[in-house]
This record gives C-alpha cells, sequence and structure tokens, in this order.
C-alpha cells in the first residue's frame, strides 16, 4: 500500500513494509519514516534509524540524500493516508474512544482483556493525537479482530479531523470535564467538540454514552439524529448496563452487571474496583461488538495499570520502604477529584498518606477557579499531609487546611528530599499532575536517586 502512494523503486527490494516512527528501538527491517512537529524533527534520527537495522528512511524535504532515504513533501502527510489505506483494508471492527478523562485506562483495560481471547490492537501509551492515531492504526494486522484507539483534543475540530482517519464502528464518550479547557469558553463548548465523533461513526453504528453524565442527553440526541445504536452504561436505573452487586471476597471482589434482561458476573482485583466506570463502558463496548455472550468471568482477570495511572512502586529509602502512588500521567480537575477518592478508600492508616500535587494545566482562563474549587475534595480526604509543585497549585494550598500543609516545593531536590526526610517506614505518597509540571519524569527518577 505504501507503494501506491510513493512511486519510488526503492520501495521494490523490501517486503512486508513496516513502519517505524521511533529511531531508539530495534529497526531491522522496517521503513523509518521521519515525522516532523513543533519541537522536534525526525529527519536528525534517521541515521540512527538505519544503524538500528532500517532498510530505508522516509524523510521529509531533507538534503540528507543517500541510496537508503527517500524525500517527501509531508511525512505527516504521507502517514495518514497510509493509515487510511490501512484502515480501508482493515476487516477489524475499530473501537474509538474520548472523553475528558479515562481514556487511556479504559482503552488498555478493553485492549489488555479482549487480546486475551482475540486478536487485538490498541494504541500503545496515549497515542491520541494527529501523529500518535495514524502510528496506531498502520499497526493492524490482516488478522486483527479489533482494534481499540483513543482519541484526544485541545481544540474544537481535532476529535472530528481524527475520527474521520478511524472512521469507527463504535465510539467512546467517557465523560465531560474542564480538561484542555484554555480553547474552550464552556462546558457545553467542549461537550459540542467531543461530540463530533458521532458524525463520523460508520453507517449503523453504536456511541456508547455514560449515562451518570450531564451531558447525556445531549449526545443521546445528536446519535439519534445520525440512526446510531446508543448503549448507555453508569449508575444510572435507566442505564442499559449497570452495576446491580457487588461482592468481596479474600483478594478479590465479584461484580454484578445487568445488561438488558441479563446479569453477568466478573471477577475483579482490589485495583480494578476504583475503575467500575471503565468496567461497565467495557462490557458496553462488548455488547456493541456482539460478544457479551462470549466472555467469561475472568474476562478482566491479569490487569495492568498502565504506568503514571495509579500503580504503586514500593523504593527502599535509606533503611526504609516507601510507598508511591503514580498518578503523574496528567491532572484535570475530574481525574484528580477520582485519584483523591481512590487514595482516599485505600485501606491505610491516615497519618500514613501524603498527596504531592501538579498544577492541572491547559485549563485558561478556568485555572484559578478550579484549582481553589479543588480544595474542596482534598479538604474532605483523610491523609496526613499536602505538598506542591507549581504556580496554580499553590491556589489550591492556600485553601486546604492549615494542619494538612505540608510544604510548597519548587525543586526536584526538594521533592527527593520530602521523600528521604519527611516520610516514615511504610508511608504511601500519592503524586498527582499534569504531564507538563514533569512530576511524571521526576517519578520515573525516583528510583535511580535512593
Amino acid at each position: 500500500m505504501l507503494k501506491e502512494i510513493i512511486n519510488n523503486k526503492k520501495l521494490d527490494r523490501i517486503k512486508n513494509l513496516k513502519i517505524s516512527t521511533n529511531s531508539r528501538e530495534q529497526n531491522k527491517g522496517k521503513i523509518f519514516l521521519g515525522i516532523k512537529g513543533k519541537s522536534f524533527n525526525g529527519n536528525d534520527f534517521a541515521d540512527k534509524a538505519l544503524k538500528n537495522g532500517a532498510k530505508l528512511a522516509i524523510l521529509q524535504n531533507s538534503k540528507n540524500y543517500s541510496k537508503k532515504k527517500i524525500n517527501v513533501k509531508s511525512t505527516l502527510k504521507l502517514l495518514i493516508k497510509f493509515s487510511q489505506k490501512i484502515r480501508i483494508s482493515s476487516n477489524a471492527s475499530q473501537v474509538a474512544i474520548t472523553g475528558s478523562s479515562g481514556k487511556t485506562s479504559l482503552k488498555e483495560l478493553l485492549g489488555q482483556c479482549l487480546q486475551k481471547n482475540y486478536s487485538t490492537t490498541f494504541s500503545k501509551n496515549s497515542f491520541n493525537n494527529k501523529f500518535g492515531l495514524p502510528i496506531s492504526l498502520i499497526n493492524l494486522k490482516k488478522d486483527t479482530t479489533y482494534g481499540i484507539f483513543e482519541i484526544g483534543m485541545d481544540k474544537k475540530g481535532e476529535i472530528d479531523y481524527l475520527s474521520k482517519i478511524i472512521k469507527p464502528d463504535v465510539g467512546v464518550i467517557t465523560n465531560i470535564s474542564y480538561a484542555h479547557a484554555k480553547n474552550f469558553k464552556s462546558l457545553l463548548d467542549i461537550a459540542k467538540a467531543k461530540s463530533e465523533i458521532i458524525f463520523n461513526i460508520r453507517k449503523n453504528g453504536t456511541i456508547v454514552l455514560n449515562k451518570d453524565d450531564k451531558f447525556f442527553d445531549f449526545f443521546s440526541n445528536l446519535a439519534n439524529k445520525n440512526n446510531l445504536n446508543i448503549i448507555s452504561f453508569g449508575k444510572h436505573k435507566n442505564s442499559n448496563i449497570r452495576l446491580s452487586k457487588l461482592k468481596k471476597s479474600t483478594k478479590s471482589y465479584i461484580i454484578y452487571i445487568d445488561v438488558a434482561s441479563k446479569t453477568f458476573n466478573f471477577k475483579i482485583n482490589n485495583n480494578l474496583l476504583p475503575y467500575l466506570d471503565n468496567i461497565l463502558a467495557s462490557i458496553a463496548v462488548c455488547k456493541s461488538l456482539n460478544i457479551i455472550d462470549k466472555i467469561k468471568s475472568n474476562f478482566f482477570s491479569n490487569y495492568k495499570i498502565p504506568s503514571g495511572r495509579g500503580n504503586i512502586k514500593k523504593f527502599n529509602v535509606g533503611s526504609k520502604k516507601v510507598n508511591i502512588i503514580d498518578e503523574s500521567y496528567n491532572s484535570n480537575p475530574l481525574s484528580l477529584n477520582f485519584s483523591i477518592k481512590k487514595f482516599d478508600n485505600l485501606k491505610v492508616n491516615p497519618n500514613k498518606k501524603f498527596m504531592l500535587l501538579g498544577d492541572m494545566l491547559e485549563l485558561g482562563k478556568f485555572s484559578k477557579k478550579l484549582h481553589i474549587e479543588a480544595a474542596k475534595d482534598i479538604n474532605k480526604a483523610k491523609f496526613k499531609k499536602l505538598f506542591v509543585y507549581g504556580n496554580y497549585i499553590t491556589e489550591t494550598f492556600n485553601k486546604i487546611r492549615t494542619q494538612k500543609r505540608g510544604k510548597i516545593l519548587k525543586s526536584t531536590n526538594e521533592i527527593l528530599n520530602i521523600i528521604k526526610n519527611d516520610l516514615n517506614n511504610g508511608d504511601f505518597l500519592m503524586i498527582k499532575g499534569s504531564n507538563s509540571t514533569g512530576l511524571n519524569q521526576i517519578t520515573k527518577q525516583i528510583g535511580s536517586k535512593f
């Protein structure tokens, strides 16, 4: 298919064409595609990719000519065209997930659980933009049964653009909150931008909606106008997919879920309990794919929480052991509220629980207000001290009860010092902040610093 887009004889000698955009990975037999973005230029890494085994490098307007390099006007446009051809030729059912929070966690849950029994492709990390989504799509194979992808945005029109590429059979909108709010005037504007996915779902396709979300009626009206099937999930009594009972055993839970007139039960580990909305959404997707009667009670077993999404890391710090709950991948008002509640429900003495919070970024004119409001949820939680790192988060800190205030931190060293000096053996530190605050990278370094 790549040969149909690029008429170049250098491609003739390569069989089983595979694309790579990462020069650091093993590229044996692959074609390296040098993507150019705002802060990076893939052309600069072509030689490294070739050294790592790439057969060819396709570059954008490069003056670095060689027998192993092909020049094109736009590597991004090439990538998108190639991914569209892959999508058109694929018989896999495609699921596209969007929403203000929970996209990656839901994509991981569905992808990990489906791949146990079906050939499943799902986007790695948060590959949900104009670069990541096409890269994920080109990983579809001829025998792929299901493709699970997430679609992100930070302005109007992006979800329309990306969902036109994927043309999903099933769309999911997890929820609506003030995430990436800097380019929007209101929550309704954010909801309208998220609704763009509805118009690009394939004919007779399905939209999965959160019945508990305040914009459910708005989305369902649009879906009805576009003749889509609607499957709802949530706590609402009229949800199509609804939790009916929860039964605790020694190290796990049995959850009973009503699906239309049937009740299904599933065994889940304790770490999945806070993700009940994602479980319900997963069941809704399985129903839309007509496999609900085929999945077994252990469907959600062995799920691994992605790094930075609430996974617990244990570190030796001198003579003591410290538990880091890594929520550092991202933060917005809804996901912060979720993380605080999850931390509050952790069965640990409150005096052994600490929080380190960074800014919630890209909130625009809503930043100060939403950081101040976050203090309400934090003050309700049971924990010992709150530490903060950033600018806007000091607005939160100033509204926290005096006895719960820890310190305002301004450097990596200060963060490492509170782990070393302020935490005792067996303590838990939950770290959360937007990716661009740097907390995610700092958290990754903790293990090597002690």
